[in-house]
């Protein structure tokens, strides 16, 4: 067993005083951390200084962070966490879908965001880039609208199919609720959009078993939501 290293760290941040105090907090603690204030900033730094997580604000100065966010997620094995003060799903989803690995919302507590940044890092070393190195995993394509199954087998979707897979396959195995899914995906004034879901659902469901010979990996929790449950990406 190797010595734990701990991961560098670049944060992303506007807000000069949150920025230095983040920072002195992580110095504290024993990380190689370094902060910027904007996107050119940092692609500048990064050039100098590489790291393995980096913290981005949304609400930046020039490139907002969903879109550095984008620019980074093909870099191998770098962390990605978002943390801002806005607490929407569809900012969340907008978040993971841009490439970040954890939404954290603010005011963060810094043991928790430590937590965090140590629990994502043996992740991504350990688990989430062996099933999609070895193709083990299902892919989304957002080009085609098209589910690619492990075995290589290719589910053409609607728009609605291609946006509930897309809500699942974001938050990585977490369960969505089924009132998010059905407002998001149905929408917000449809009275019986709950019912709508669960007919879309099934069809999905039926398509894939009937298309890809197998069926596909969403948990239904009971009273609760939906969740997909295998290693997934969305390309």
């Amino acid at each position: 067993m190797t010595d734990y290293t701990p991961p560098r760290i670049a944060i992303i941040e506007d807000d000069y005083d949150l920025l230095q105090s983040t920072l002195e907090y992580l110095h504290i603690a024993g990380y190689i951390a370094w902060g910027v204030g904007n996107g050119d900033a940092f692609y500048k730094q990064l050039l100098i200084n590489p790291v393995d997580v980096v913290m981005i604000d949304i609400g930046l100065p020039g490139e907002d962070g969903f879109s550095i966010a984008r620019h980074l997620r093909s870099i191998p094995h770098l962390a990605i966490i978002i943390v801002s003060a806005r607490d929407t799903l569809e900012d969340r989803l907008a978040g993971l879908n841009a490439g970040a690995d954890r939404y954290l919302v603010k005011p963060v507590n810094l043991d928790e965001l430590i937590a965090n940044i140590n629990a994502m890092v043996r992740r991504k070393d350990v688990v989430v880039d062996l099933p999609i190195a070895a193709g083990l995993c299902w892919r989304l394509s957002g080009q085609y609208w098209t589910l690619t199954s492990p075995s290589g087998a290719v589910l053409p979707l609607t728009a609605r199919e291609y946006r509930l897979l897309q809500m699942l396959i974001a938050v990585q195995g977490q369960t969505i609720s089924k009132f998010d899914i059905a407002d998001d995906i149905i929408g917000r004034r449809i009275i019986n959009r709950n019912e709508r879901l669960d007919v879309l659902l099934a069809r999905l469901r039926k398509k894939a078993n009937a298309t890809l010979k197998e069926p596909l990996p969403i948990k239904t929790a009971h009273m609760h939501g939906y969740a997909f449950t295998a290693p997934a990406i969305i390309q």
